[in-house]
């Protein structure tokens, strides 16, 4: 593998990985644009927008699109998170520069047509309807909004059927040619293609419309977030009532980062985790516990998610706030933090070895970073973590307030008890 560099003069990112033991390619187009970057009137146009870029267009219709992917024999996808709007596209190597092509028409030449609005406006009102029947969904938004309640982050990325009702032709076309200028761009492309043309095909194809070029693009709210933590309780008849109950993490480059990230692994990071052992392995309370670590430019949160059922609820809750004592009273141990080491830096390994993947390591680390972080320099970092490390961010991290999010069936006992018996 050989990384190159490329930044065009009106500030288009590419980062090429040359892998010449291949016979695809991999793409993966990153625009700086997501939740984060919506005012209110806006809210839910990041996602609304890539839905509209897969549409009739100025240089292909729908179909055209569609049947262009297969005679590529192409996987074409995209989807927004709260940051970044991604596009990406694997196809067989010598079918690279039509696939540039294919991926310049959709991103650079929309129609939005007041027809393909109407119709979208449907599409995207079901996808709602269809998040509010998740409650995986539904708790890890109301988690974000149990700790950073009014910061842009916490808003849902599809908006909600009233905003998205309230979209116009003119609102989208401002919000496209805000967002969708060359300096927002950060293109990666992996496998057996020379530099060169690599180069050469992203100047001939991606080329802007002079009106978006000179566009200075400001941002809605550049702070991070202000931990404010509270519960938000959401009843629904759902089997199981899920939770996330976490608090404020370290953001990215903070000294004590890894060690935060070997702790989430050694608590819940896998079926040896010491979560996963008690409330499954031993009590049989919960088929999935897992930690979560959700990891923002400038802010994350550290979580811990699980779900059960009602009757189980209280003592599945209760162990929690027992695994935690157990950890502020003892702190781990050696063998852990060396297994835990083991395991995340095999997972780094081994993601690495996909192309995409690699591709998504190097566009997020330059989103976050503003350059490549070599994964060796972080496999040092992850090494170079002591037991003592650890057990410090333990008493630091489970000193703090907690923010909790609970979806379900909850009765007053339950609620009684996550308000006044849970003290943190």
């Amino acid at each position: 593998m050989q990384i190159t560099e490329i930044e065009f003069e009106n500030g288009l990112k590419i980062i090429h990985d040359y892998n010449p033991g291949r016979k695809t390619i991999n793409i993966v187009v990153a625009v700086k644009v997501g939740t984060r970057d919506e005012d209110k009137k806006e809210h839910g146009l990041a996602h609304f927008v890539e839905h509209l870029l897969f549409k009739n267009n100025s240089a292909r219709r729908i179909d055209d699109i569609h049947e262009e992917i297969d005679r590529l024999g192409g996987e074409l996808d995209a989807f927004t998170t709260r940051e970044t709007t991604y596009f990406t596209l694997k196809i067989l190597g010598y079918h690279f520069t039509r696939g540039v092509k294919l991926l310049s028409d959709i991103i650079l030449k929309p129609d939005f047509s007041e027809e393909e609005i109407e119709l979208e406006k449907m599409v995207v009102k079901e996808e709602i309807k269809m998040y509010r029947d998740s409650p995986e969904e539904l708790v890890f938004d109301n988690f974000l909004k149990a700790s950073w309640d009014g910061h842009p982050l916490v808003k849902e990325i599809l908006g909600t059927e009233k905003k998205v009702s309230s979209y116009n032709k003119d609102l989208i076309v401002s919000f496209y040619k805000k967002h969708y200028v060359p300096n927002k761009f950060i293109i990666g492309v992996s496998g057996n293609i020379p530099t060169k043309k690599v180069e050469e095909s992203f100047r001939n194809f991606f080329v802007f419309d002079e009106s978006n070029i000179n566009n200075v693009y400001k941002e809605v709210s550049s702070k991070p977030p202000v931990f404010k933590p509270k519960d938000i309780f959401l009843r629904r008849n759902f089997e199981q009532i899920q939770l996330i109950w976490g608090t404020e993490g370290y953001p990215p480059g903070h000294e004590k980062r890894e060690a935060l990230s070997l702790l989430s692994v050694l608590l819940g990071g896998g079926i040896s985790s010491r979560l996963f052992k008690e409330l499954r392995d031993k009590r049989g309370l919960v088929y999935n516990i897992e930690t979560q670590l959700i990891t923002f430019r400038d802010a994350s949160l550290f979580g811990i998610y699980t779900a059960t059922s009602p009757n189980s609820f209280l003592e599945t809750f209760k162990t929690l706030l027992e695994e935690k004592e157990k950890l502020l009273k003892y702190g781990i141990k050696k063998e852990e933090l060396d297994l835990a080491k083991r395991q995340t830096i095999n997972n780094i390994l081994m993601a690495i070895e996909s192309p995409t993947q690699r591709l998504f390591y190097f566009i997020d680390s330059y989103l976050i970073y503003g350059r490549i972080f070599p994964w060796i320099e972080k496999i040092k970092k992850i090494r170079n973590v002591k037991i003592d490390d650890v057990n410090d961010t333990i008493v630091d991290i489970f000193n703090k307030p907690f923010s909790l999010a609970v979806i379900g069936t909850l009765d007053s006992q339950m609620k009684n008890f996550l308000k006044g018996e849970r003290i943190i």
